[in-house]
């Protein structure tokens, strides 16, 4: 086996894999984790497949997610089985076309809520024409792991480096900015620039693999998901 498989670092998929038994005290704890940060995907789901209204979306994501704390058995799972994404849309489309879980999904309003639903609704009618029920689900996956990626280095990188990025390579106002231009803003050299974008590319890259971790397999390719995750 190469060593980079065998020193695979522990994440949130693989120890809950790894526990396998729903009893086992850590077991909640990483299944917890993982929905809290892709439940958003979940909600873009339910709204694109079928023509839901917020409310009956929110109600069928809270079910969804609470069948799955509470009765998913994670002792089958193993690593051709796939990443946490895979397994989530697989779950995902079995719990939304049966018909049964479908009622199961209607609970009484007023009750407490996981989640913080207008954040997902307001995105969601950004982007109505969102396609298939599937592409909005990655789409909106991956736009979770890269705002999750983004304040990580904003709290990672000098303050220099990160606005040079921003300005550059995320600002959403579209405006197309020289090194020049970015040299002449911020007071430093056009030299400084490039180097302290490279710098963050590269920081971002390891900060991206880092978190794609946290629902991959050992074995399974991370440049093959970052790839997916820069597609999007």
């Amino acid at each position: 086996m190469p060593q980079e498989l065998r020193a695979f670092p522990p994440t949130q998929w693989s120890q809950l894999v790894a526990l396998g038994d729903p009893a086992h005290p850590r077991h909640r704890e990483h299944l917890e984790g993982l929905c809290r940060r892709y439940w958003k995907p979940v909600y873009h789901y339910a709204r694109a497949i079928r023509e839901l209204s917020a409310e009956d979306a929110e109600d069928l994501v809270q079910q969804f997610f609470g069948m799955l704390l509470e009765r998913v058995d994670f002792a089958s799972l193993s690593p051709d089985r796939g990443s946490f994404r895979g397994f989530l849309k697989t779950a995902l489309r079995r719990f939304v076309v049966s018909d049964e879980r479908m009622r199961a999904a209607r609970q009484p309003r007023g009750e407490s809520r996981l989640f913080r639903f207008e954040e997902a609704e307001a995105e969601w009618r950004e982007r109505a024409a969102a396609g298939a029920p599937e592409e909005a689900f990655d789409r909106q996956w991956a736009r979770e792991v890269l705002f999750e990626a983004l304040a990580k280095l904003k709290a990672d990188c000098p303050p220099i480096q990160y606005e040079l990025f921003r300005a550059y390579c995320v600002d959403p106002s579209g405006e197309a900015l020289s090194y020049g231009e970015l040299a002449r803003r911020h007071g430093v050299s056009e030299d400084d620039v490039r180097n302290h974008l490279r710098a963050v590319r590269q920081r971002g890259r390891e900060v991206l693999k880092s978190m794609l971790r946290d629902y991959l397999l050992p074995g399974e390719d991370v440049e093959a998901e970052l790839r997916f995750i820069l597609s999007k």
